[in-house]
């Protein structure tokens, strides 16, 4: 279609990349707008006059009067000038309006852009480490191309001084042609707003769409929500979002629909989905806070009355504006208050969020340990019979931690090899072992010192493991009904290869536990999670092998 000119190099400063930070900050602060600067397609295109009317979305953005509002005085705007025209040959300062069009979904992403300039500008001047060579037109010497380096799917495009196109292939196509039709309701709802930033949606384009994309998804919906998200669907015809440097109206939300009866139809809805849709999300937070054992009850009650705050503020029924074909989300706040939602979300996910992160951890943990468990099983497979708590010379004393002995079994032979069996852990060969502790043995709940460890063997009178050798027929209580592994506070931690484990009864009770529960291994090869709020006489029951107690169900 176009004969390019004749080609040119690749500089080398197009491989070196030096300022590729910069290039990637400036793509996302502007949009795709760093690369070009200007442009027309004939001095006679009114703005919006290259934008297709069947646009799916269009978005608008008044660069110049945004660049220029009190609101944005701090942005850096005289470094990021000099360093487009440093790097990329144009000046930022030049641009004065930005508007977007994106055509119907397909296989490929179909979208484009018209920035006007204030200075006329040459797409030539575009440094080569950003542009491809100029390609020309056959049919129109002065409509000129240039591709994109890091984006190949964009083209440049420039016939007049003062206005540039970028899009991809098809849809610069339909910019530039005579025979589009362009205007239209998308185009008269950003064209009629004063807001520095718009952003205005042709849901008529796509509902059938929508509507199929909903019937694949509303099972993962709540029943209670699934006919008012229809609803909406199929009432609103458009939806605008406006953003204006202001302190008064800094966001609106408006959608539009065919009269004054869908108007009314869909702020039932939308009223609907506002406060049901709080009044769950405040369930599902607090009921994950409360089945959270790490989250304490202060953190419970903090999220708790924030969220009746947070209800009643956005339980206000007049939220919404209503005119004959168009619903508007009032803001009527300052612009950092209207960002409050951030607020909100923060406050309520904060705990939410810690819960997860810690539950992640304890899962972390609960794997060590399962891992610690089938070890177990597998030395007791191969000798017969579970190892001793602790090694011990000809003359009774102890030497190593059974954490040491069962190493083949966690696949670390290797480390085992380097033991000298016959010495104690901290003899002048073997404590340099220490530091070489398998991470198998860490615990990423807590912070313990190098080379320690919160995974213990509970013993004491009746309990845990005996101080002789023991296989699975000895514990009569049942293995899936007795402790062997204990994850215990990090005050209590030990050197991983030191004969050291949780005595209990100088650590009666759940005194020996951090936070709110612990992870513990039965011998049957399980992990569960234990209560601190448990009953002291059953968590000894649990301790002990042969004791014959009745244990109930626990939780």
């Amino acid at each position: 279609m176009f004969s390019p000119s004749p080609a040119r190099s690749i500089p080398e400063a197009c491989q070196v990349r030096s300022a590729l930070w910069l290039h990637r900050l400036l793509v996302a602060t502007m949009a795709w707008a760093i690369f070009v600067s200007s442009g027309a397609m004939g001095q006679q295109v009114e703005r919006y006059g290259d934008i297709p009317a069947d646009s799916v979305a269009i978005a608008s953005i008044d660069f110049q009067e945004l660049k220029e509002s009190p609101q944005f005085r701090m942005w850096p705007w005289e470094v990021l000038n000099v360093a487009c025209m440093e790097q990329f040959g144009f000046a930022l300062d030049d641009i004065e309006t930005i508007d977007a069009t994106v055509s119907m979904p397909s296989s490929e992403p179909e979208f484009g852009f018209s920035i006007r300039t204030s200075n006329p500008f040459d797409i030539a001047t575009i440094a080569d480490t950003v542009a491809t060579g100029i390609e020309v037109s056959p049919k129109d010497e002065s409509l000129r191309f240039r591709g994109l380096y890091e984006f190949p799917m964009l083209r440049i495009a420039q016939k007049d001084p003062n206005r540039v196109l970028v899009g991809t292939q098809g849809t610069l196509r339909r910019m530039m042609s005579q025979r589009i039709k362009t205007g239209g309701r998308t185009v008269e709802l950003v064209s009629s707003r004063e807001s520095n930033i718009r952003v205005a949606i042709n849901l008529v384009q796509i509902r059938d769409l929508l509507l199929g994309l909903w019937m694949t998804q509303e099972q993962q919906v709540p029943e209670m929500f699934r006919g008012d998200i229809e609803s909406v669907i199929e009432l609103t015809d458009n939806l605008l979002v406006e953003l204006e440097a202001s302190d008064s109206k800094p966001i609106r939300v408006s959608f539009g629909t065919a009269g004054r009866e869908s108007t009314e139809k869909l702020e039932e809805s939308l009223q609907r989905l506002r406060t049901e849709g709080l009044q769950f999300a405040r369930e599902s937070v607090e009921s994950q806070l409360a089945s959270e054992p790490s989250i304490s009850d202060a953190m419970k009650q903090a999220a708790s009355k924030y969220a009746d705050r947070m209800q009643e503020t956005f339980g206000d029924a007049s939220m919404w504006s209503i005119e004959e074909n168009r619903l508007e989300l009032k803001t009527e706040t300052s612009m950092m208050a209207s960002y409050q939602t951030i607020g909100v979300m923060t406050g309520l996910l904060l705990p939410a969020v810690q819960a997860a992160r810690d539950a992640a951890r304890r899962m972390s943990s609960s794997n060590n340990m399962k891992q610690i468990m089938l070890a177990l099983h597998n030395y007791e497979s191969a000798y017969r019979k579970l190892p001793l708590r602790m090694s011990r010379d000809k003359d009774g004393q102890p030497l190593l931690s059974w954490r040491v002995q069962i190493l083949p079994y966690i696949e670390q032979q290797a480390l085992y090899d380097q033991f000298h069996l016959d010495e104690p852990w901290d003899s002048p060969h073997n404590i340099r072992l220490v530091e070489m502790m398998p991470q198998t043995y860490a615990n990423p709940r807590f912070d313990v010192r190098p080379g320690h460890t919160v995974y213990l063997a509970p013993f004491g009178e009746d309990c845990g493991w005996p101080g002789e050798k023991f296989d699975f027929r000895s514990i009569t209580d049942g293995t899936s009904s007795t402790i062997a592994l204990t994850e215990v506070a990090p005050y209590l931690a030990v050197p991983w290869t030191a004969p050291d484990d949780l005595d209990i009864d100088e650590n009666p009770g759940t005194s020996w536990m951090s936070d709110r529960g612990a992870n513990v291994g039965m011998f049957d090869g399980s992990v569960r999670w234990i209560s601190a709020e448990l009953a002291e006489d059953v968590l000894r029951a649990l301790m002990t092998i042969n004791g014959g107690e009745v244990i109930p169900m626990l939780p």
